[in-house]
């Protein structure tokens, strides 16, 4: 019952700090670059800063479990988000709200599936994590080559500037 509200606990917050970052100026635009540009979860790259500043180290091996664990989750929404766009394109207004908020739904579940598998890799006291090495070992699991990792991980440097402003 205690792991089970600590859980709970872990992905509410997790939810809310992406919901708050998120509205940050420029981070929108930011995170949907890395989206459409390099094929990373919005959802991945949050949790890569969000661990990072709970004092979670994820190198390659908890982020391949983070993934696997997360694909169904992750094809349904990205089946959703393209059926969305997809009706605001052709001027659905009706469809394209009640998709958005279905994707909003999923985006939820994903991530809550990925606080899950991170869960066992929690450190029993939060450390310092070195600055952007979550998101770095996210980009080169997904990266088809070092070129297009660097490149990635360039974009997404300004992510970590504005977690750092925000946390002052």
């Amino acid at each position: 019952m205690v792991k089970e509200k600590l859980l709970k606990h872990h992905q509410d917050n997790f939810w809310d700090w992406s919901c708050v970052f998120y509205e940050a100026s420029q981070v929108k635009p930011l995170l949907l670059k890395l989206q459409d540009s390099y094929q990373l979860n919005v959802n991945y790259v949050l949790l890569a800063l969000w661990a990072e500043d709970q004092g979670i180290e994820m190198d390659k091996v908890v982020w391949k479990k983070v993934i696997r664990d997360g694909i169904q989750p992750s094809q349904a929404v990205s089946g959703l988000r393209h059926r969305r766009r997809k009706a605001k394109h052709l001027g659905q207004k009706a469809e394209y709200q009640k998709l958005l908020t279905l994707e909003l739904k999923g985006e939820k579940l994903v991530q809550q599936q990925a606080v899950k598998s991170l869960l066992p890799f929690w450190p029993i006291v939060p450390h310092s994590v070195e600055p952007m090495s979550n998101l770095r070992f996210y980009i080169e699991t997904q990266a088809q080559s070092r070129i297009e990792a660097d490149e990635a991980l360039l974009e997404a440097s300004e992510l970590g500037v504005i977690v750092q402003k925000l946390q002052v």
